[in-house]
């Protein structure tokens, strides 16, 4: 007899559910998603769904807690960061990097990024928890290691930068990522993908006052690139 796939616990077929209705909701919206469109790619019967939520509001409010808990990739490698001009450096190209391209599983990250989007266009509460949650706690680095940039004199003469401009280096990243979901090439750069990232990180760079030569000192492109790989095949 053929051996029989292990019977998920509550825990687990939950867990399972949540994932198949980001997709969903990212492909369709909360408006045009429905139980039936949910419980079919989570290979679940619909009242089996019902049984762990009780309804397609109470699926998408639960979504909510689970995108802003589940997508911290990325975020331990810049955990224990102390201020500096490196660490803002690394800290920028890294934050491109989760942003834009994406660290780990490629269609998680899209859907994500898709909800995050469609909550804008809405009532913004998922994206504004989403953004507290891992993208806030950078930019807070980023200011402590631009004030020690400055001090170390790795920033240009009459530059003051506040926290809005350093907020634009999530949101070009960010509009980046949108330009880049749709199937066919809205935008051509010129340049292949990588090197695109590596110009939008020495752009913001340079946007925040940091010298060229501080950059080249503290960003290395290959580096990075070979760590982010590591990850992704984990």
């Amino acid at each position: 007899m053929p051996k029989q796939s292990r019977k998920l616990d509550a825990a687990d077929r939950k867990e399972a559910i949540l994932v198949a209705a980001a997709s969903v909701f990212a492909r369709l919206g909360r408006d045009g998603a429905t139980t039936k469109d949910i419980a079919k790619a989570a290979g679940v019967s619909e009242a089996l769904l019902y049984k762990h939520f009780s309804g397609k509001d109470a699926l998408y409010e639960a979504l909510e807690s689970h995108c802003v808990e589940a997508h911290a990739v990325g975020t331990y490698l810049f955990d224990d960061a102390t201020p500096s001009t490196e660490s803002l450096v690394k800290g920028v190209a890294v934050l491109v990097q989760a942003v834009f391209a994406g660290i780990g599983e490629q269609q998680s990250h899209e859907d994500t990024k898709r909800l995050v989007t469609a909550s804008l266009l809405g009532d913004g509460r998922l994206a504004k928890a989403f953004l507290a949650r891992h993208v806030n706690p950078w930019i807070c680095v980023f200011e402590k290691s631009l004030e020690s940039a400055q001090s170390a004199g790795d920033v240009e003469e009459g530059i003051h930068v506040g926290k809005a401009e350093i907020w634009f280096v999530h949101h070009l990243a960010h509009t980046l990522h949108l330009i880049s979901l749709a199937k066919d090439e809205l935008v051509d750069y010129g340049m292949p993908r990588q090197t695109l990232i590596e110009s939008t990180v020495r752009f913001l760079l340079r946007g925040l006052g940091l010298k060229n030569a501080a950059i080249d000192r503290d960003y290395n492109p290959k580096e990075l690139t070979t760590l982010f790989e590591r990850i992704n095949r984990a």
